[in-house]
């Protein structure tokens, strides 16, 4: 325990002596060579480049998600003496340089986006299960308007990410994870702009870098054609009626449950959003959800904010969101999630903010076992086909529950923020984030081997899937 507090206050010391040869150098600059007004480069007639760079020192408790519950052991040669499979605590680097470029005129706007971010895990509980971790993520995104103030203009947007944090999946862990999302959208509107339409189509694709060396990451591989249509009346000064409707065409192209877990999630909602009095606007929606593929899911969709805005110091909104989205071994999933989201601005450069929400996720009938498994109901589990393998004999048996996956996740992220100067600040926030699921994993594989005996094993893994996570963050950032 000594050692690891001599670590933790060795690298808190060397980031305190960084952040405080940094803070000197730049007391040092005389002010007018700072500027006072607008950050950036001006290297073409509107047109800015931004460049930052932050440094940033995290403990977190649970870097891979993991239940205290989960374990593994060898049945056959060391039966009871299980390993825990988690959590693990650790303190990571991260170092973060960014660049912006946008051109902005009356007509049109173009803007990229291009941020590094190294994280280097020192391995303070477990340097085998964390260190191993360090990587670069990469973030880009491209953004293009035109025709801005025209009756007829159009859009396009392209997200890209490599990731240790995948889109929109169940998997607990880290998994490095390449996304990308492309976009075209038509914009239509009226002189007057009370009278306004968007339609938008593109494909995003999801890719895990695992799935290369590991089989069953496949399952998690895909893409989707999505497609959306908005359009928005204001018929009062303050207030709107809006319409919304999209689809998601999802395949995991590379699944052995293709056929299965291919899915067409549908949303449409209607609504209204308007200024209550003079401090408080409320937005209501509600409409139709429906989710196509082997197992079709029907169901509605809600969507009601409160927000309550005071000046430009005080915001604060309460909401509730009910949607239905696409899921590999579930086919989809269905999400009720309450949320909060609060910022107050005091004392000229503090700003302090609060996001928090729960959410209870239900998942449909499960398609995983749909192929490749036969079940054996005297037993309880699913049985795996393994008759293709040479050399030996495996059997390859899992127990899941009987009910439905259903979960409930609760996070809360409290930070505050001091900007020494319109371009340098300081940031401390703090994260919480809990899992509850009624839903595990027991496998137990058997391996006899036709030649060698010595090389027979017989291994039981329980995998949970609720955990509990801290994070603590502290960001010295550069921004001009």
């Amino acid at each position: 325990m000594l050692d690891l507090i001599r670590k933790v206050v060795v690298v808190l010391k060397c980031q305190a002596f960084l952040t405080g040869y940094i803070l000197f150098i730049l007391v040092l600059i005389p002010s007018e060579m700072l500027g006072e007004q607008q950050k950036g480069f001006a290297i073409a007639e509107n047109t800015v480049l931004n460049v930052g760079l932050s440094i940033s020192p995290e403990f977190e408790s649970n870097i891979t998600r993991a239940s205290k519950k989960s374990y593994t052991e060898d049945v056959l040669n060391d039966p009871g003496n299980r390993r825990s499979m988690g959590p693990y605590y650790d303190l990571i680097m991260h170092y973060s340089p960014s660049l912006r470029i946008k051109l902005d005129d009356s007509s049109k706007t173009v803007e990229a986006t291009l941020l590094f971010d190294y994280n280097h895990y020192l391995g303070l509980d477990d340097s085998a299960s964390s260190k191993r971790l360090s990587d670069l993520d990469i973030k880009s995104n491209l953004l293009g308007e035109f025709y801005k103030n025209n009756i007829v203009g159009f859009e396009f947007t392209n997200a890209f990410s490599r990731t240790a944090n995948p889109e929109g999946q169940d998997l607990t862990g880290r998994h490095k994870n390449i996304y990308d999302s492309f976009k075209l959208a038509l914009n239509l509107k009226n002189l007057h702009e009370t009278l306004y339409m968007k339609v938008q189509g593109g494909v995003d694709i999801n890719y895990f870098e695992d799935s290369k060396n590991n089989p069953r990451y496949k399952d998690y591989n895909y893409y989707s054609l999505v497609g959306e249509l908005f359009g928005r009346w204001k018929f009062l000064p303050r207030t709107m009626m809006f319409v919304r409707g999209s689809y998601r065409f999802q395949d995991y192209y590379e699944s052995s449950l293709r056929s299965e877990s291919r899915s067409m999630p549908i949303n449409a909602f209607a609504g209204l959003m308007g200024q209550v009095t003079p401090m408080f606007s409320a937005k209501l929606s509600g409409g139709y959800s429906a989710s196509l593929g082997n197992n079709n899911k029907h169901d509605y969709n809600a969507n009601a904010e409160l927000i309550y805005k005071y000046h430009d110091s005080t915001l604060i909104s309460v909401g509730y969101l009910k949607n239905l989205r696409p899921s590999p071994h579930y086919q989809y999933y269905s999400t009720h999630r309450i949320y909060t989201k609060a910022q107050q601005k005091f004392a000229r450069n503090f700003l302090a903010k609060l996001d928090a929400g729960f959410s209870f996720i239900g998942y449909g009938e499960s398609v995983e076992f749909m192929n490749d498994y036969t079940y054996d109901e005297a037993g309880g589990y699913y049985e795996r086909d393994t008759s293709g393998i040479d050399g030996g004999t495996m059997v390859h048996l899992v127990t899941v529950p009987d009910s439905r996956r259903k979960d409930k996740l609760l996070r809360i992220n409290p930070s505050l923020s001091y900007n020494i100067l319109y371009w340098l600040g300081l940031k401390l926030s703090y994260e919480f984030e809990y899992r509850m699921s009624n839903f595990n994993r027991e496998t137990h594989i058997t391996w006899t081997d036709d030649v060698n005996s010595d090389r027979d094993y017989e291994r039981r893994t329980v995998t949970h899937y609720d955990f509990m996570n801290h994070k603590v963050l502290f960001t010295l950032s550069v921004d001009y």
